[in-house]
């Protein structure tokens, strides 16, 4: 325990350091600006008094030899503007020039690692937040947000993985997506501040480990810290262990998953089409609902009317049917003529209908 929160303390002195050496620099580039424009300004002074040039002149003069230009058209001809130019400009003036440019080289160079690392504040505005990412998740989060960027309801949001995970950035196919990183603990409404929780449109808490019902107990308390940030996003949470899937939408969840890794999809149909999820995952329980295959011979039947009789008959929903080449047509429209050998139907697990009534209804339909 002790060796765990001197690892945490050291995370968050490092990130408390990248975050004062940014700030420093800023302030530096500044200082150094500030220097540069008052050697300037004196030299310009000194320009007018000592060569008698004009203002536009004397600045002209300034501006090219701090920049090492020397185009050589005027000059300094007097003892005293020589004298000048040489302590302004040669000995201070080319000397803060360069430091101010190597400054902000690393300023640039800095921004652009901390950014990689998930150490820059993004300012995100309607945005899907992905919250406690899995570990070694990687491969998962990639298919997700490729099957999120091909749902055309939500390929315009900005994506932003909020995690503890990626201290050295995000794999490089998950950059490449567009998403960017906020490495943290998301344990607290400073944190969910840092990622602008209250400014997104979908947010998504993940099970750090779906091994482990303590899981569950890190996502109740975001839910708890998201109520104080005034959030009115659209909340998915995954949980671990089913009798606690009633405490996670008592705490401000919209909708409620187990942690599927398998199926990314799963996720990306609760974004787009909310309760959708509620569907799919009854399809996976024991006692939920699930296709039955009947290999009933038909031919030239119009789908309306087949689809119709056999819902009449109460022997289930018409998901499609298979042809005699062995393709399968899910939902196909209902002025169509099918031919095949086995139909698909949405049964209940306490209902299901014999192979002999599903043939005498497809035998009756005309």
């Amino acid at each position: 325990m002790i060796k765990i929160r001197a690892m945490n303390w050291r995370r968050r002195r490092q990130v408390w350091f990248r975050q004062q050496t940014t700030t420093d620099r800023k302030r530096t580039i500044a200082r150094l600006l500030l220097m540069l424009c008052a050697l300037a300004v004196t030299n310009v002074i000194s320009m007018v008094a000592f060569e008698d040039l004009s203002v536009w002149d004397s600045v002209w003069l300034t501006m090219t030899t701090m920049t090492t230009v020397g185009y050589g058209d005027i000059y300094a001809s007097s003892v005293p503007g020589r004298l000048t130019t040489i302590l302004l400009m040669y000995v201070f003036g080319i000397f803060l020039l360069a430091q101010i440019a190597g400054e902000w080289i690393d300023f640039r160079i800095d921004r652009r690692d901390r950014m990689r690392k998930g150490l820059w504040r993004w300012n995100m505005q309607d945005h899907i937040l992905i919250i406690n990412a899995p570990r070694n998740g990687g491969r998962y989060l990639q298919i997700l947000v490729e099957q999120i960027l091909k749902t055309e309801s939500l390929r315009d949001y900005p994506i932003q993985i909020f995690s503890p995970d990626f201290p050295d950035g995000l794999p490089s196919e998950l950059a490449a997506l567009g998403v960017v990183l906020h490495h943290g603990r998301p344990e607290g409404r400073d944190s969910l501040d840092d990622v602008d929780a209250s400014h997104a449109s979908n947010i998504i808490i993940m099970s750090s480990d779906t091994d482990d019902p303590r899981a569950d107990s890190v996502t109740l308390d975001i839910l708890d810290q998201l109520q104080h940030v005034c959030v009115g996003a659209h909340i998915i949470a995954e949980c671990v262990l089913d009798e606690n899937r009633r405490r996670v939408l008592e705490h401000g969840a919209h909708a409620v998953i187990r942690p599927v890794r398998a199926y990314p999809e799963l996720m990306v149909r609760a974004l787009a089409a909310p309760g959708s999820e509620m569907i799919l995952e009854n399809l996976f329980q024991y006692e939920g609902v699930h296709a039955m295959r009947y290999d009933v011979d038909f031919a030239g039947k119009n789908w309306g009317r087949l689809a119709a009789g056999l819902l009449a008959q109460g022997l289930g929903t018409p998901l499609g049917f298979v042809d005699a080449d062995g393709q399968l047509t899910l939902n196909p429209r209902i002025d169509t003529d099918v031919s095949g050998d086995a139909l698909f139907l949405m049964v209940n697990h306490d209902r299901v209908a014999d192979l002999a009534d599903v043939a005498r209804c497809v035998a009756a339909t005309d």
